[in-house]
């Protein structure tokens, strides 16, 4: 009876460090070399492109682009780096409560540097006129690059 507990529980901690793994490894807006929403960037530029922008809100939006290069990059190394951490911790045995706080920590990581990416589109924005603003809402709806927020911060 000790041996089939001790084997369920090393199979549990075994299942739950290959899922821990597994959702670090395939963070949704972040790609495998760490750079966030490199994808909702390149879709949100797209949607612009298709824009008649005055050169003042093109000037406007590379001083905001180039103003939040450098921030974005530190906490897009920032998450790196947590991935890198909880791939170390379960490679090295760590205790599963080392591992719970580094995939909390990658997960607040992870939404401090989605909140950072979403105030600079929202400054881009904030730079554009009314109609300009819904064109590109809604060619990002219609990529499926722009998805807010639900309850409690989950995507929906």
């Amino acid at each position: 009876m000790k041996r089939l507990v001790l084997t369920s529980g090393l199979a549990a901690v075994a299942f739950a460090a290959l899922t821990l793994s597994a959702v670090a490894d395939e963070r949704p807006g972040i790609d495998r070399a760490g750079r966030a929403g490199r994808h909702g960037i390149m879709k949100l530029r797209k949607c612009l492109s298709g824009l008649d922008l005055s050169a003042d809100q093109k000037s406007a939006i590379q001083a905001i682009v180039t103003a939040a290069k450098p921030g974005l990059e530190a906490a897009a190394a920032t998450v790196k780096a947590d991935r890198q951490k909880i791939r170390a911790d379960i490679a090295g045995g760590a205790d599963k409560s080392v591992v719970g706080q580094d995939v909390l920590t990658a997960h607040a990581d992870a939404q401090a540097l989605g909140a950072a990416a979403a105030a600079v589109r929202d400054q881009i924005l904030a730079k554009l006129s009314t109609d300009q603003q819904n064109s590109v809402k809604d060619c990002l709806a219609a990529s499926h690059g722009f998805r807010s927020p639900g309850a409690a911060g989950f995507r929906q």
